[in-house]
């Protein structure tokens, strides 16, 4: 599936830099408490474990398996309509954090929970990146 003519977002504040650890390297990285080590998503400014506000960016494999999905019959996007019908997949990865990211190369047929899948980056600009789901 090409990024082409789809819509880039611009994030700002945690988003910015969880899309910037990404964009800067090429590889999918998530939030990671340095007080305790758990490594969580959305991006927050205090670790829901321990409550520590010291955290990095760390670099995380992307293998995870299928939490959750939909799929999408309609769009208002244009960029989007040429995909039809597209499938939106949360993914647990074995690091523990979920990601939610488009399906690439997976029907919508073939997506089941469980199903074991890779979540890959994909720079578009400085400051943001999709994230593709593809099978592992």
């Amino acid at each position: 599936m090409s990024t082409e003519g789809k819509q880039i977002p611009h994030p700002t504040e945690l988003d910015l830099e969880f899309f910037e650890s990404i964009t800067s390297t090429g590889a999918l990285h998530v939030q990671q408490c340095d007080g305790c080590g758990d490594h969580h998503h959305p991006p927050r400014l205090f670790c829901p474990a321990c409550f520590s506000g010291d955290y990095s960016f760390a670099e995380v494999g992307g293998l995870g398996t299928v939490y959750g999905y939909t799929v999408s019959h309609y769009t208002t996007e244009r960029g989007w309509k040429d995909a039809l019908p597209y499938v939106t997949i949360v993914v647990e990865l074995a690091e523990g954090p979920r990601l939610v990211g488009s399906a690439r190369g997976i029907a919508p047929e073939e997506v089941v929970l469980g199903l074991p899948v890779r979540v890959v980056p994909e720079k578009v600009a400085d400051d943001f990146a999709y994230l593709w789901v593809e099978k592992a």
